[in-house]
């Protein structure tokens, strides 16, 4: 008998039918956020721009020994700039991290709804510092797996097709690793408990392994949720392009809106998916399996030797 496919097409439409309302409500989060952000990053853009080109005033006075405290203030600007980008980022993947689990609620049906105070609370009460630490985590594994890529384009980066095999290498190594890593917050939400005093990249491993399980059906999921996406902004790069041909204002700003408020509304389809995906697929056998040896003994953690049974 064939077997059925993990994740189908028609299940993707049943999902977005019935659930339509919330992701609605959740894409009018995600455009308000990015609005807001978009806003500050902005802001922190120009801080650090303003920091450089302080800084490079200041050179130029330090070469006629005037420099005075203007160099230490082109630092501190950069130093600022960059410090708020962080920040701005931590926050965003907090609140992306509150738009996940409100979805993965829904679709638990543990929630029927998604509201502003729902959002509030949650984010109010997750634990900020073992997400912080997921996040950096996170970051520095596709950093290292993109690291040996960084060294040969940098020093075979002039020919141009061994430069277009890089990064076409690159585009597959980080689909691959972001789709090992995106069970990460499921599972770790799922033993949250058991991470107190914990390495984080425990979480990370057994995403990895849950993926080896269902490698098949994550590919699948996958290519089923970036075709819309591509077609989508192939569709308003044209507009835009030919916004710019013809010179039409309307064109040449509004492709680029839509395609973002796009961008935004499909963006809580793609973590329902995901949401949905794992909460057909989860099942006690296989988070046994993918968290097996991975938490540290309590006693080790505490420096204490566990207590010999009398016989």
């Amino acid at each position: 008998m064939k077997q059925k496919k993990l994740f189908e097409i028609k299940e993707l439409t049943v999902l977005l039918k019935k659930h339509k309302k919330q992701l609605l409500t959740a894409g009018g989060f995600v455009t308000g956020l990015v609005i807001i952000f978009a806003g500050l990053s902005l802001l922190t853009g120009m801080l650090f721009r303003s920091g450089l080109t302080t800084l490079a005033s200041a050179m130029t006075l330090l070469v006629y020994g005037n420099a005075g405290t203007t160099l230490w203030g082109g630092l501190l600007k950069i130093i600022a700039g960059l410090g708020l980008t962080f920040l701005l980022e931590v926050l965003a993947y907090y609140f992306l991290v509150v738009i996940q689990f409100q979805l993965q609620d829904v679709i638990a049906e543990k929630a029927t709804t998604i509201s502003f105070n729902g959002i509030w609370q949650q984010f109010r009460f997750l634990n900020k510092n073992q997400l912080l630490r997921l996040f950096l985590y996170n970051g520095l594994f596709l950093f290292f797996w993109q690291l040996p890529l960084l060294v040969l384009e940098y020093f075979l980066g002039s020919n141009q097709i061994i430069l277009d095999a890089i990064l076409l290498i690159w585009l597959l190594v980080m689909i691959w690793k972001n789709l090992q890593y995106s069970q990460s917050l499921f599972l770790y939400r799922e033993r949250q408990p058991a991470f107190l005093g914990q390495s984080q990249r425990h979480a990370l491993t057994a995403s990895r392994r849950f993926f080896a399980q269902k490698k098949a059906g994550l590919w699948e999921l996958f290519i089923v949720l970036a075709i819309p996406a591509i077609v989508w902004a192939i569709i308003w790069i044209i507009v835009t392009y030919y916004g710019f041909y013809f010179w039409e204002p309307i064109m040449i700003y509004g492709g680029p809106i839509v395609g973002i408020v796009g961008g935004c509304f499909y963006l809580p389809v793609v973590l329902a998916m995901l949401a949905d995906f794992y909460e057909r697929n989860r099942t006690a056998a296989l988070l046994q399996q993918v968290f097996k040896d991975l938490f540290v003994p309590v006693a080790r953690l505490t420096g204490q030797l566990p207590l010999k049974v009398k016989k």
